[in-house]
């Protein structure tokens, strides 16, 4: 992502994402199931959509683009799984569970050591409202994935994603020309090496690939278990980080990391705090 935005705008690469992930899930699970849903819940799968794609992506660029980095991290990635866990708490697809609140307290403290080095402080009103926008857009994916849980007990987590996307793609579309006003060349630029390669990369494995992983988890854990990828992907991508740019981890990532970890295995095992997808309420 940050190699294809020195190149392409950020809401017009994400519209592409949204196409490329979106047409690749559909290709894998056809047109009649994703129709059939679309019959059934248009108005709950629109709101999926426009909450996982169009709230979230618009919140996280432009607040991120407020903030450092590392505080936008620590928002976004310490909020998903606590806004899991309280929503899926007020929706009835959690019950309550000590242990996955302190695994979460935990994980957050070591999300804070480990984008320590990166934290800048906020202290006007453009960076609060930066932080609002990141907290807005977490909460909004958080929404959304509570949401889905229910679609997935008559569909499949593939013709859920294959509509996320799509919709979420369509529903982008008003943003990015609003804000970027996209012309030939801005989207010629798509097409070239090193945004194509990235695109392929974010839509495919990570997009169509990567949603399809997470909403199975969703619907055959819950949310709270689910969202503990928070925990788990930040960490990966500060290793990347040091073995293919270079960037030096010092005492604070290696403790923060650790921390991170910890949280993620002590929240994971059992099924404890998931309420069954398949079960009925009234």
């Amino acid at each position: 992502m940050k190699l294809a935005l020195a190149e392409v705008p950020p809401f017009t690469f994400t519209v592409a994402r949204s196409f490329v992930a979106g047409l690749a899930l559909l290709a894998t699970c056809g047109m009649a199931a994703p129709l059939d849903l679309l019959r059934r819940a248009p108005w709950h799968m629109l709101a999926v959509a426009f909450l996982t794609n169009t709230l979230t992506y618009a919140g996280l660029y432009w607040g991120t683009a407020q903030v450092s980095v590392g505080l936008a991290a620590i928002v976004n990635n310490a909020l998903m799984p606590l806004g899991l866990f309280a929503l899926g708490l007020a929706f009835g697809e959690e019950a309550f569970s000590r242990r996955r609140l302190a695994g979460i307290a935990l994980g957050a403290a070591g999300l804070a050591l480990l984008f320590a080095p990166q934290t800048t402080p906020a202290g006007d009103a453009a960076s609060f409202a930066g932080l609002l926008a990141v907290a807005g857009g977490t909460l909004a994916y958080c929404l959304g994935s509570v949401w889905s849980r229910p679609l997935m007990r008559g569909a499949s987590p593939v013709a859920v994603g294959a509509l996320q996307m799509l919709a979420g793609g369509v529903l982008m579309v008003p943003f990015a020309w609003l804000a970027e006003r996209p012309d030939v060349g801005v989207l010629a630029a798509l097409f070239r090496p090193v945004p194509l390669a990235s695109l392929l990369w974010l839509a495919l494995p990570s997009g169509a690939a990567g949603l399809a992983i997470y909403l199975r988890l969703i619907r055959d854990w819950g949310p709270t278990r689910a969202g503990m990828y928070a925990f788990v992907s930040p960490l990966i991508a500060v290793v990347l980080g040091a073995l293919v740019l270079g960037e030096r981890l010092g005492p604070l990532e290696w403790i923060g990391g650790a921390a991170m970890l910890a949280a993620a295995g002590h929240v994971l095992p059992g099924r404890g705090g998931s309420v069954p997808t398949r079960a009925r309420r009234r």
